[in-house]
């Protein structure tokens, strides 16, 4: 957003000043001519600097992991936690481990492995809950994020 500022102030076409009256001339286009080009200039040195700090990771992890804070929102915010459509954790990437009751055949427990802070937590398996493994593994997400 700050460089699309820059950028922009940097090529905006500016009102004549003969509009308001003004008759410093030199003055005022050496100061516009100025601080066009310092824009310019912080803009494509920012770019390129904060491209090379991007680009210097290894494509899995993240090189600044306070940017998601401000380049992810979960989406749409006027929707409750669970009826959400995007969200900015890692609770996607979520395993779990199934106990499974043998005389029943039915999941008693999961132990769900949490991605953002790498530690397990182990759940009583709900009745409602659905005891297949495809349907389990479509709940994890939401498990995660209300238990990690």
């Amino acid at each position: 957003m700050i460089y699309g500022f820059l950028c922009g102030l940097s090529t905006i076409q500016l009102v004549s000043p003969k509009f308001f009256g003004d008759e410093r001339q030199c003055f005022h286009k050496f100061k516009i001519l100025f601080f066009r080009s310092v824009g310019l200039l912080v803009c494509m040195s920012g770019i390129i600097a904060s491209s090379v700090f991007l680009f210097s990771g290894d494509g899995e992890t993240n090189p600044c992991t306070t940017c998601t804070y401000m380049s992810c929102m979960t989406f749409p915010p006027w929707k409750e936690k669970t009826d959400k459509w995007w969200y900015c954790d890692s609770c996607e990437l979520a395993t779990a481990e199934g106990t499974l009751d043998t005389t029943t055949g039915k999941f008693t427990k999961l132990s769900i492995n949490c991605p953002s802070s790498n530690f397990t937590v182990d759940i009583d398996v709900d009745t409602s809950w659905p005891q297949q493994e495809k349907g389990l593994e479509e709940m994890l997400p939401s498990l995660c994020r209300s238990h990690c």
